[in-house]
């Protein structure tokens, strides 16, 4: 039995924002750790870690790209925390 075209083309669409979806959570995931890598490697502490759930409640990319370029200029993990809560 063959799809009708309209059939074929909601499929096509919808596996691609399938796929957009799954990039962008590829994404969020990897700059969450590089930020949690970075806090570690720059302020060396454990405490980087409980940031995580705090990270993962970000569900912007942008603001999470954000984040991830003020870690360098942070003084200190307090620092970065006060960014991370505004």
């Amino acid at each position: 039995m063959r799809k009708s075209p309209l059939l074929e083309l909601y499929i096509q669409e919808a596996e691609q924002e399938a796929l957009k979806r799954g990039l962008e959570q590829g994404e969020r995931k990897g700059t969450i750790e590089n930020i949690i890598a970075l806090l570690g490697t720059q302020f060396n502490t454990e405490a980087v870690h409980a940031l995580k759930p705090a990270l993962e409640s970000i569900d912007n990319l942008q603001d999470l790209r954000q984040l991830l370029l003020t870690v360098p200029q942070s003084e200190s993990l307090e620092a970065f925390m006060q960014t991370l809560h505004r």
